[in-house]
């Protein structure tokens, strides 16, 4: 009985693989590969060095943008962001990230170079785990991992440039006053406001996007990594709702238990929940691009 039973089962699972565009063997690989690699444990060490590199890198990125844009407002924008990102500390980040912008004074390039090194520190981590990821990749060695991790950090610098002007041109865009059916502005209809909820995401999809396709040691096309960024999208964005909903519901009682520290605790939890979602997502790159590649021969 339970053999017959194990058989049926089996041929149902081949029968809705052989239908669905193998996509229980592309879920089943990816968890499969996520265990193997240890990817839980990892994303606690990946969550740690985030801990470390996130006033660097948040220093970073205003020192940067406030040299290149030449404009005063640049860390209230970048403390904005981050208080919009992190649902658990925004407070604590701007509370110290303005302390440190008060005692460091002009920013020297030794500064920037001490900057970019610390804030590399949890990017090397992360390369290296997401290369675990496809067993067809050659770890890099130390000075190839810390190049690559420099890179991201310079990247996310030019990223969020390029988010501040894209974001103030469209905030003058609506004074541009462009109607459609009739005397209706078309940046006070529903859809536009769909549009603008959605372009965070659309910024993140693309750093997703490149993060699995240009960080495994390994030829990767675009086809593959673009299944694990968009799960990857989701994810965070489901983690970072629910975390900030459950610190407001009340539920939540690390203020009680670690008084203090309840606010860092918090954050650490949050940074360790958004490293399993990036893992989980290069791991599931790996398992498209083997279903993929499979396929073709």
């Amino acid at each position: 009985m339970i053999r017959e039973l194990k058989t049926r089962t089996i041929e149902i699972y081949h029968f809705v693989d052989d239908h669905t565009f193998r996509i229980p063997s592309i879920i089943r690989r990816t968890f499969q590969s996520f265990g193997e690699s240890n990817a839980a444990e990892s994303a606690s060490s990946v969550a740690y060095y985030a801990l470390f590199s996130l006033f660097p890198t948040v220093l970073f990125i205003i020192s940067v943008a406030s040299s290149i844009l030449k404009d005063i407002s640049i860390q209230h924008q970048v403390l904005q962001f981050v208080n919009d990102f992190l649902p658990t500390a925004g407070d604590l980040v701007n509370q110290n990230i303005e302390r440190a912008l008060e005692l460091q004074g002009a920013v020297q390039i030794v500064s920037l170079i001490g900057l970019l090194w610390a804030a590399s520190g949890v990017f090397t981590v992360l390369t290296t785990n997401i290369n675990r990821a496809w067993h067809s990749a050659e770890q890099r060695n130390f000075v190839q991992g810390r190049l690559l991790a420099l890179g991201i950090v310079l990247i996310l610098a030019l990223l969020f440039i390029l988010w501040i002007i894209f974001t103030t041109v469209l905030s003058l865009l609506p004074l541009l006053e462009i109607p459609i059916f009739g005397t209706l502005n078309i940046y006070d209809t529903y859809a536009w406001g769909i549009l603008s909820r959605f372009i965070p995401s659309f910024f993140l999809l693309i750093a997703f996007l490149n993060l699995y396709r240009w960080v495994p040691n390994t030829k990767v096309r675009w086809r593959e990594a673009i299944g694990g960024a968009t799960v990857s999208v989701f994810g965070f964005e489901m983690v970072t709702s629910g975390f900030r909903w459950y610190l407001t519901s009340g539920l939540a009682r690390y203020q009680v238990i670690y008084g203090s520290l309840g606010a860092v605790v918090a954050l650490m939890l949050w940074l360790y929940l958004s490293s399993v979602v990036v893992l989980l997502g290069a791991h599931l790159s790996a398992a498209i691009a083997f279903q993929l590649r499979l396929k073709d021969k």
